[in-house]
């Protein structure tokens, strides 16, 4: 299944230079598909296709904003301030917004693929009368 961001994008969106360099690009991968599959339990509740097939940036933001945050955590190089950290802040909004899109309060810009609704009309067509 397709990540919603690459590791060039995880490394100028959301990854400090120290969490950067001491992670892998296969490392980069791991935890951008993590957060992909993560991201997609969020659509899938608001009734999206899952993985999708185009998306925006706000949904590569949110993306990349958790893999950063659980990429630093598993080198051991999360900020000491914890839950006052930028890392922390940013993953702990991205995955409220995607709370929010589970909801149907918030839509994320650019997907092309939902399953939410139909749009098809149906008409039937009979010889009988009915009568009505």
């Amino acid at each position: 299944m397709p990540a919603y961001a690459t590791p060039a994008e995880l490394d100028a969106l959301a990854l400090p230079p120290d969490v950067a360099s001491a992670a892998t690009d296969a490392e980069k991968e791991a935890a951008l598909e993590a957060a992909s599959r993560l991201t997609d339990s969020y659509l899938a509740a608001a009734g999206y296709a899952v993985p999708l097939t185009t998306w925006g940036d706000d949904l590569k933001n949110a993306v990349c904003a958790i893999a950063a945050y659980d990429l630093a955590v598993s080198k051991g190089l999360a900020p000491e301030d914890g839950e006052g950290s930028n890392l922390y802040l940013r993953k702990r909004d991205a995955v409220r917004w995607l709370e929010r899109v589970a909801a149907g309060t918030a839509k994320p810009s650019g997907v092309g693929q939902e399953t939410g609704g139909s749009a098809a009309v149906v008409y039937a067509i009979t010889d009988e009368k009915r009568g009505w």
